[in-house]
């Protein structure tokens, strides 16, 4: 089951209501539409607070991203062309600005300010207009006359990727720094330029921030799936929500963070916000609360909105360290209309937290297809919560915009943070160097709110006007937040002089975390020899419960590893066992010889730690082949060939020359060609029984000997091989064997995969396997032999068969005569890679008897619709065991799919998808191809060698290519021995669920999944 899930899924609705959890499962909302009056009855608010329309269709469409102004207008991109991207040079959508002109609580003025846009998502108002982005690209929208009607369209950024519209460029919000900072959403490739013309590419979920002036963009974090939110807290740290199933993170600069399929870096991904699992893939918006109308239980808090459950959950916060520790309270708001859909959040100037709810049927982008009719093109509502009898703030109904600068001034002390940002935008967009005197007075003055200070320092930072004498203000301060800002300011300025670079690593010693962490992420930016001792000292002392100080400290070292001469310089010291552990691990992800070389002494030490292996592969990448040769016969001398760790680590030492584009080396190809054949003759004498009650590191270890025989081409070799090929033996020794004998000839031993291809004992499993060993030599009698096995075989096996036989010269005429003669049944030909093939191969010939075929297939393709009701209604009065249920999800699926951590990552996390409903569930397992995201498309390559593959694509090492295959196991390709490779529309998850799981089974798996919250 590779790919279940492409969307949205449910969690679990953690508070009561009048709500129906199935209502809330459904992809394509059975309830009706609601008006806004009666949609206001059916929420659910704890006592005290109440929700009011702010406003709604047909003032305005349907909202995605909203701010506000520094005059308090709430600012809204809508479009109607989601979730399909306008063809042509515009779109129908717009930006419009909203104000409350009488302090009802509700808009009452609707001003257009750019219209024909493309689904505008990202919204960041400014000074003399607002920067967006409007497929494909981030645009400054200035309004020259002030009538809030944009004037003029300066492109700031682009063009982005938008092939999957769900996830693109998103949720702007303008930082301490001045930059405006953003998500790169889910699936798509952009690269990207400021005028400076250094360029960065994004593929899928990253963050990034670029200046208002367009002048320059960096990446601030690296992977994640989707995205989609942000929010400061006091401290400067900044947090996201990601659509997938945990609730937030806090961001670590320069951090890697997971991805479907994307390899750890040496270091290790970026933590986890610890906290519970919501098990929701659907979150959008964030809210951090610090204004003052809410009561104090409520402040502080997050606010995270979720559309699938029609909900918006309150998390509060503590802290192990610097780490932060998410904990759910009770659910903020609940909402009895499914169509409730509250896709971003935002605090007022008043103080009530601003909901914008896209209102819709459907939501999913992949559940569901991008067409359904059912979609909602008009409806859209922002509702606003506050709190009876709540504090009424002065600055509630303030125009910043109007205000000298002594007033501006006055207000950064204001308590809530979105607010006090916007009066430093305005100081810094509207008065520049005139604030420079009144601002350096607010640093300096110890009487002053420390929130007025730190946008003090950080406008005066912003200004250019930094100076020692703020430095030792900032981290002289008393108070714990301005010298943590001052240290923020310090790691964004040019590398400081030795003296200030002392004074910060001394902070690495302060009695706050906090401090220490933000030092750690100064010295990242200020890279020198010097740092790394203090560094690998301090991470020493840091408790494993702070993670996020631990590899913020890990990210430090890289980094200072990283800079110009420093890592020639380590190698000319000495450090201590632990502290050159730590020094390799971080080397790994660093391209060059001489940090090779030191990972390279540090293994030839002899103390090798245990999992060795990416060592050993990032060493061997680098260094000579001479190098490779000493480190080849260091394994051979502390380790037997029998060790199941002597090939594993000579594997490794050839994968690092293969990355480097070098075959084996004279002395590695003897010493793991000696030990294979060592290997494989020692398990040869073995009765089955024996081999498949070996451990998996003992299998593995003849996998690893069986392809070095392949891939060397031993000769002398295939007999032995061959003795692991009848049935009986384990099939990972019958695959590897099969693998390595068609590596040594393609030819020379097709007869024996014939034979046991024919042979009755050979189970279809395996004969399933063996048919691309067999079309490796596509003669008219291996063909036909693999023909003569449709009649009767199980699906899977005809589906392989078939395949063969189209993708082989002349074969379309042996699918169609097969096909024509009921060998196998007519709905086969749409089974995922045969209808590529069989389609392809029409475009561009003509075939009358195929054609026809090809029809036929498509009416069995309307009895699989029938079984889907009909599986969807006898489900409901199964009574199945969850037990067993786990036991066939941990057959079938769990190679792709994890669940509470177990499991593999090709496809999707299945945490909280219980949620999701029969329906759905149903649809997905038994006909996965029918709405397919981008990211789980298959790739098909094609090989030189006329070869062809299938694998989602994983990503590129060196030379290779690297795909997942439908057991989830990855495989890799040299780019030179690719002719070609394109995405086919299926995923590698078998469509062949409703043959290969009895009905029975299907029911315990449904009723175990359905338990999965």
């Amino acid at each position: 089951m590779a790919v279940l899930f492409n969307g949205c899924t449910a969690p679990q609705r953690k508070a009561s209501g009048p709500e129906s959890a199935g209502r809330y499962s459904e992809h394509v909302r059975s309830t009706g539409f609601q008006a806004p009056e009666k949609q206001a009855r059916g929420f659910k608010l704890p006592p005290g607070f109440e929700i009011t329309l702010f406003a709604s269709e047909p003032q305005i469409g349907k909202p995605m991203n909203i701010e506000f102004d520094d005059r308090g207008r709430l600012w809204v991109t809508q479009s109607t062309e989601y979730p399909m991207a306008a063809t042509g040079s515009t779109g129908k959508d717009k930006i419009t600005i909203l104000e409350d002109l009488d302090g009802d609580g509700k808009a009452d003025r609707f001003t257009d300010f750019k219209t024909g846009l493309n689904i505008p998502i990202g919204i960041m108002p400014m000074s003399d207009g607002a920067i967006a982005y409007s497929i494909p690209d981030v645009w400054y929208f200035k309004d020259r006359n002030g009538d809030d009607k944009a004037d003029e369209a300066l492109k700031l950024l682009g063009p982005f990727g938008y092939s999957d519209t769900h996830g693109m460029v998103n949720n702007f919000i303008r930082g301490f720094d001045g930059w405006v900072h953003s998500s790169h959403g889910f699936s798509n490739t952009s690269r990207i330029a400021g005028t400076d013309g250094d360029s960065l590419t994004m593929f899928s979920g990253n963050t990034f921030r670029f200046r208002t002036d367009g002048s320059r963009a960096e990446q601030t974090t690296y992977g994640r799936v989707n995205p989609f939110g942000f929010s400061y807290d006091e401290r400067g740290y900044l947090y996201s929500v990601d659509c997938h199933s945990k609730p937030l993170y806090q961001l670590i600069p320069g951090a890697d963070y997971p991805h479907f399929g994307k390899k750890p870096t040496g270091i290790g991904f970026g933590p986890e916000m610890t906290g519970y699992e919501l098990g929701s893939t659907a979150l959008a918006g964030l809210v951090y609360y610090t204004g003052v109308h809410f009561p104090p239980s409520y402040r502080n808090s997050f606010f995270i909105g979720d559309v699938v459950t029609s909900r918006i959950s309150r998390n509060s916060v503590s802290f192990k360290g610097s780490t932060p520790v998410l904990k759910f309270e009770e659910d903020f708001l609940l909402s009895d209309d499914p169509w409730f859909r509250p896709v971003d959040i935002k605090t007022g100037p008043d103080g009530a937290i601003y909901v914008a709810d896209f209102y819709n049927r459907i939501i999913g982008h992949y559940e569901v297809d991008l067409k359904h009719p059912g979609r909602d093109r008009s409806s859209g509502r922002i509702w606003r919560i506050s709190y009876k009898g709540g504090e009424k703030a002065a600055w509630s109904k303030k125009d910043w915009s109007k205000a000298p600068l002594r007033e501006l001034i006055e207000g950064l002390d204001i308590p809530q943070l979105n607010i006090r940002m916007r009066v430093a935008d305005r100081i810094f967009d509207s008065f520049g160097a005139e604030a420079i005197t009144p601002l350096t007075d607010l640093a300096a003055n110890e009487t002053k709110p420390w929130q007025a200070r730190v946008q003090a320092l950080w406008l005066l930072h912003r200004l250019n006007r930094w100076s020692d004498r703020l430095t030792d203000i900032g981290l002289s301060a008393g108070n714990e937040e301005i010298r943590i800002h001052t240290l923020r300011i310090l790691s964004q300025l040019q590398s400081p002089d030795g003296k200030l670079r002392t004074r910060i690593s001394g902070l690495l010693q302060d009695k706050s975390p906090f401090i220490r962490r933000t030092a750690v992420e100064a010295l990242n930016n200020f890279p020198l020899i010097e740092n790394l001792t203090p560094l690998t000292e301090l991470y020493a002392r840091v408790p494993e419960e702070d993670s996020h100080l631990r590899h913020t400290v890990l990210l430090a070292i890289r980094n200072n590893l990283a800079e110009r001469g420093v890592a020639a310089q380590v190698m000319r010291r000495s450090w201590t066992k632990e502290q050159k552990g730590l020094i390799a691990g971080a080397a790994l992800d660093l391209p060059g010889k001489t940090m090779a070389n030191f990972v390279l002494a540090w293994l030839l030490e002899g103390d090798i730690p245990a999992g060795p292996d990416p060592f050993l592969e990032y060493a061997a990448s680098h260094i000579t082949p001479g190098q490779a040769d000493v480190l080849s016969a260091s394994i051979a001398r502390d380790l037997a060939p029998a060790d199941p760790a002597y090939l594993s680590r000579l594997q490794a030492v050839a994968r690092g020359l293969q990355r480097s584009g070098r075959d084996r080396s004279p002395v590695l190809a003897t010493l793991a060609g000696k030990a294979a054949r060592e290997v494989v003759m020692m398990y040869a004498g073995k009765a089955p029984d024996a081999l498949r009650n070996l451990d998996n590191v003992h299998k593995a270890q003849f996998t690893a000997a069986a392809e070095i025989l392949g891939q060397m081409k031993m000769r002398g070799m295939a007999e032995p091989l061959m003795s692991f090929l009848p049935a009986g033996n384990p099939p990972e020794f019958q695959q590897a064997s099969v693998d390595a004998l068609v590596k040594i000839s393609p030819v020379a031993y097709t007869s024996v995969f014939t034979g046991l291809f024919g042979d009755p004992a050979t189970g279809s499993a395996y004969k399933e396997k063996l048919v691309p060993a067999i079309a490796a030599n596509p003669t008219f009698q291996n063909l036909s032999v693999l023909r003569r096995q449709l009649p009767g075989s199980p699906r899977s096996l005809q589906v392989a068969i078939l395949s063969a036989l189209a993708a082989a010269p002349g074969g379309i005429g042996q699918v169609v005569d097969a096909m024509e003669k009921n060998e196998a049944p007519p709905d086969l030909l749409q089974a995922g890679r045969l209808k590529t093939i069989l389609n392809d191969y029409l475009k561009s010939n003509e075939n009358a008897r195929l054609r026809h075929l090809v029809a036929r297939s498509e009416t069995a393709a309307k009895d699989l619709d029938d079984l889907l009701v009909q599986r969807e209604e006898r489900v409901k009065s199964y009574k199945g065991n969850p037990g067993k249920g786990r036991e066939i999800f941990m057959g079938n699926c769990s190679a792709c799919h994890q669940i509470k951590g177990v499991g593999g990552m090709v496809g999707p996390q299945l945490d909280g998808i219980g949620n999701w409903g029969t329906k759905a569930l149903t649809e997905k397992i038994l006909s996965p191809n029918r709405n397919i995201t981008e990211a789980f498309k298959t790739y098909q390559v094609n090989l030189k060698s006329g070869e062809q593959k299938l694998g989602l694509y994983r990503r590129s090492e060196g030379t290779k290519l690297v795909f997942a295959d439908h057991a989830g196991q990855e495989f890799s390709v040299p780019k030179d021995n690719i002719d070609d490779y394109f995405t086919v529309n299926m995923t590698i998850m078998p469509d062949q669920f409703r043959y290969t799981i009895p009905e029975n089974d299907f029911y315990e798996l449904l009723g175990y999944l359905s338990t999965v919250r």
